[in-house]
């Protein structure tokens, strides 16, 4: 399996940009964009976050070269397939509850989501399913995107 190239890791790093623009920008109010809407960005950025971390999966599993082929490679790729549907499905499942209920309903499905999809991920990592390198940036990520998200429940609650 290849190495995760240094502007992977940049990209991945970089996307958690919008997190934290838009987490200060709820927290620190003081623009003419509306929070509602604010929210809204924030909520459909993690469902497309969580559409391309599962792609990820899939890109594993529709690769070509193998270094290793073994016996049970159509049942692991079966796996890694269905790991790269259920973060787009929860991407969604939190955009609907943001957009037809409530934006912060929306958040808090993002923050289970991610949180279920970095075990997941870890368990990927731990058979060997993604490069080397990708779990310790994953992580990296995933913990500021939930702070981000966990920042901006607790201030919209209190």
């Amino acid at each position: 399996m290849k190495k995760l190239p240094f502007l992977g890791v940049v990209l991945m790093l970089a996307g958690v940009v919008p997190y934290v623009l838009c987490t200060c920008a709820i927290v620190f109010y003081d623009s003419r964009i509306p929070v509602p809407n604010l929210l809204m960005a924030e909520l459909f950025y993690g469902a497309i976050s969580l559409s391309f971390i599962g792609a990820v999966h899939w890109g594993q599993a529709l690769e070509m070269e193998r270094t290793i082929i073994v016996a049970s490679a159509a049942r692991t790729d079966h796996v890694r397939l269905l790991v790269g549907v259920v973060p787009a499905l929860l991407g969604w499942v939190a955009a609907c509850t943001g957009f037809m209920w409530q934006p912060l309903g929306g958040i808090a499905v993002l923050i289970v989501a991610f949180a279920l999809v970095a075990v997941a991920e870890r368990a990927a990592w731990r058979r060997g399913w993604v490069p080397p390198g990708y779990m310790g940036v994953r992580w990296i990520v995933t913990a500021v995107t939930e702070c981000c998200l966990l920042m901006v429940l607790l201030v919209r609650f209190l």
